[in-house]
């Protein structure tokens, strides 16, 4: 489920909770959940004298700045990522490091695979990776009925019709 909202959902949001409505009541014009008007309206609330206002334009600033720490890996240190990057060299792959017992703190597999994919590790070498599916060379398509390249929704599929 996308729980990201635009700034015009903001700005319905804002109206209409301006205007005193509940929150289904708010959910039912932006199509959204209304536990998700709810969270929005509790992380992104000013408060200001004692009265709680919504801006649009504060929240999304607010939702921008959540973003920005997230997925950072501060947490680990040079010798961490020094450790990842010997053992990619050495062809290991994510996984295996991610389960490596050791001192160091390891980040999870899916972590160092988006490092890789942000040029973080390895200078973003994808040859280091191992090969997912093995490739097994041309499929032998002699006695099917469908020639390679025609889609299933095309006119131009042969007819099996065997009326004589």
């Amino acid at each position: 489920m996308n729980y990201h909202l635009s700034i015009k959902e903001r700005g319905c949001i804002r109206k209409y909770y301006v205007d005193g409505l509940s929150y289904p009541e708010i959910n039912w014009p932006i199509v959204r959940n209304a536990s998700t008007v709810s969270r929005e309206l509790r992380q992104n609330c000013t408060h200001m004298y004692g009265i709680s206002t919504y801006y649009p334009h504060t929240a999304q600033k607010k939702y921008l700045l959540r973003r920005s720490c997230c997925h950072q890996g501060l947490f680990y240190s040079q010798e961490v990522v020094d450790y990842i990057n010997e053992k990619l060299k050495a062809i290991w792959s994510p996984e295996q490091i991610a389960c490596t017992l050791c001192e160091l703190k390891m980040p999870s597999w899916r972590t160092i695979y988006r490092w890789i994919y942000e040029k973080y590790l390895v200078n973003g070498n994808f040859k280091v990776l191992r090969r997912k599916v093995k490739s097994h060379g041309i499929r032998e398509t002699r006695g099917k009925y469908t020639e390679r390249g025609l889609s299933c929704l095309s006119d131009n599929k042969p007819d099996f019709s065997y009326n004589d």
